[in-house]
């Protein structure tokens, strides 16, 4: 064997060993983040990475398609719906009549679509959450990081550092996240702190079209223009053709 022939071997040995080397890093440093344990990839054999030859012979690491599945996982996993997404889908959704096929029709052109706002109101029980979560679900299996807020619980929290920059994390996260879902908008009543937080959040996310925002609440859009007219002429713009109104009907007793 010739010296350069030798030396390419010992160059090709060491990019492998290197590469090798980083792949498990990156990986591990990734399956660490996810903590996804049930996803068991034959190709990669869970370290997320594959390495590749090129023409001229050199080596090269690849991302696993199994990672779009981790990443999938996560997303519900940090989504704080996981445990709903399994019990409200769209299929276990009940159409019977006109109305509620209506809004199923409507929830799943827009879970389908890459723009607008949605937001449906009604009484306690009329399956809001139901259709929301499902929305939620398609949209994640989609690739978009979806946030669930439950209003009444988090807005308490959220309006004690509203004014403070040092650790306002959470409330950016909130203005930023791709998708929003607030869930029981405005639940009993709102002062002049919900508001005002109201119009933090959703001012920032109207601003920025890319970002899609989910309301479920019991209030309707007469009732919310008596709360605020710059946090309702807001939603009702960004929601058009995607404003309903759920059944009086308690869903919870079918």
């Amino acid at each position: 064997m010739g010296a350069n022939s030798f030396l390419q071997m010992l160059k090709i040995a060491q990019q492998q060993e290197k590469l090798n080397q980083s792949s498990i890093t990156t990986t591990h440093d990734l399956m660490a983040e996810c903590g996804l344990d049930n996803v068991d990839c034959p190709i990669c054999h869970n370290t997320g990475a594959i390495l590749r030859e090129d023409e001229k012979g050199y080596l090269y690491s690849s991302e696993c398609k199994c990672m779009a599945r981790r990443r999938s996982i996560r997303r519900i996993k940090r989504s704080g719906i996981m445990d709903m997404m399994e019990r409200y889908t769209f299929k276990s959704y009940i159409a019977e009549d006109d109305e509620r096929l209506k809004i199923l029709h409507t929830a799943r052109m827009y879970a389908e679509n890459d723009y607008g706002w949605f937001y449906i109101a009604g009484q306690s029980g009329s399956g809001k959450t139901h259709i929301c979560t499902a929305i939620c679900s398609r949209l994640m299996e989609r690739g978009k990081d979806v946030y669930y807020m439950r209003w009444r619980d988090e807005s308490r929290q959220l309006k004690s550092i509203i004014n403070d920059e040092e650790v306002n994390e959470p409330l950016e996260r909130l203005k930023r996240i791709p998708v929003l879902y607030i869930d029981d908008f405005f639940k009993g009543s709102a002062n002049e702190a919900d508001v005002r937080l109201a119009f933090e959040i959703i001012n920032a996310r109207y601003n920025d079209s890319h970002l899609r925002t989910i309301f479920s609440s019991e209030i309707n859009f007469e009732g919310l223009e008596e709360i605020d007219e710059a946090v309702c002429g807001r939603i009702y713009e960004r929601s058009k053709g995607y404003r309903l109104a759920a059944p009086k009907e308690n869903y919870r007793l079918r």
